[in-house]
């Protein structure tokens, strides 16, 4: 029996070493990606708007008229500031406008978009606007955010914007900007006026999704405090 111990020992040794080789490393946990990289990012544009209408454009060989006596200046009639503690706030009915010009309507909603509006109500700025030309002579400004979101996978696109500055048509804007699925655009909005006053503003959107759907968006009213 005292001879057979070597034999046992060296028949375990190459099986010791097998196992040793046959081990695996141990695996590396996994990593997960972060909120980052699964969040689609914000896009940010900067809109610039005039409450002053730009002249009416000359028609091509067209006299120019003799300008008529500016008369003295005096301010449109303020809108009507709501009441303190008044909670949610509606302008009423806006003012006449000529046929085939938008007006303003209360806003609504749709289950692809959600449109906010920051601040809300808006502090004055008075911060001048020089890089807009419209803006060189109005000294009373205002800046706020409307961020839109895309409330499902669903992508859309901004089509058309219509502005509004105390109830009448300022302009139309056709720049398209595609919002991915879940995403988010803030359109950095800057208004201008020759008067500070209690304004309101508001756009209305109109929007394509990718897979075809048209729909429209009143966002909500803004307040801008004198």
């Amino acid at each position: 029996m005292r001879k057979a111990f070597p034999i046992v020992l060296s028949l375990l040794a190459p099986l010791a070493a097998s196992c040793e080789m046959g081990q695996q490393p141990p695996t590396a946990p996994s990593t997960l990606p972060s909120i980052a990289d699964v969040t689609p990012p914000i896009q940010e544009y900067w809109v610039t708007l005039a409450d002053e209408p730009p002249p009416p454009e000359q028609e091509p060989g067209e006299e120019p008229a003799p300008p008529a006596p500016a008369p003295a200046p005096t301010p449109p009639p303020a809108a009507p500031a709501p009441l303190p503690g008044s909670g949610s706030w509606s302008p009423g009915p806006p003012p006449p406008a000529q046929p085939g010009v938008p007006v303003p309507t209360p806003p609504s909603t749709h289950m692809r978009v959600s449109i906010k509006i920051n601040p809300e109500p808006v502090p004055y700025s008075g911060q001048p606007i020089t890089d807009v030309s419209s803006c060189r002579d109005l000294k009373h400004t205002w800046v706020y955010e409307q961020i839109v979101h895309a409330e499902t996978g669903i992508g859309i696109t901004i089509q058309v914007r219509e502005n509004f500055f105390d109830g009448r048509f300022v302009n139309r804007n056709t720049e398209k900007i595609w919002i991915r699925g879940n995403g988010t655009a803030v359109l950095k909005t800057r208004w201008c006026s020759g008067y500070k006053v209690f304004h309101y503003t508001q756009t209305r959107m109109k929007f394509t999704d990718d897979e075809g759907g048209q729909f429209e968006v009143s966002g909500p009213w803004v307040r801008l405090n004198p």
